[in-house]
């Protein structure tokens, strides 16, 4: 594995703990506000979202250099995606599931969430920089 590989998923690893830290003190009761700023989406979204576990992605976006990317998460059908999106510039995150859903998020710190209904490979790409920011393995 090359040395390129082990630091982007070190990066990741380490983006991913402090998320989690963070989370802890900015989630809130209904789903789709807290103190950072949020924006909920798609077809479940709401207050039964934060009754289940779900995964929890942090997303960096420096310019046109966005992490993760590409990589595989997996999530469940039916459970809440949470992207918690550290940005210098707004965006658009597209989740190609069926129906597409497209999260506008600012500059900042923002928390969006995302449910998928259907199983299957779910591709969740930042237009803006062109690339696949992660691929949700659906099950």
């Amino acid at each position: 594995m090359s040395t390129t590989v082990l630091n982007a998923r070190t990066r990741t690893a380490a983006v991913l703990v402090t998320t989690g830290l963070l989370l802890a003190g900015c989630s809130s009761s209904n789903g789709t506000a807290s103190s950072t700023g949020s924006a909920s989406a798609g077809p479940s979204a709401g207050s039964s979202a934060t009754s289940r576990p779900g995964t929890t992605i942090a997303v960096t976006v420096r310019g046109n250099t966005v992490t993760p990317n590409g990589e595989r998460v997996k999530a469940s059908v039916g459970d809440p995606v949470t992207l918690v999106v550290d940005a210098d510039r707004a965006g658009e995150l597209h989740v190609h599931s069926t129906p597409e859903q497209e999260l506008a998020y600012p500059k900042g710190r923002t928390t969006l969430r995302v449910t998928v209904d259907k199983p299957g490979i779910v591709d969740v790409e930042d237009h803006v920089a062109d690339v696949v920011v992660v691929q949700l393995e659906v099950s």
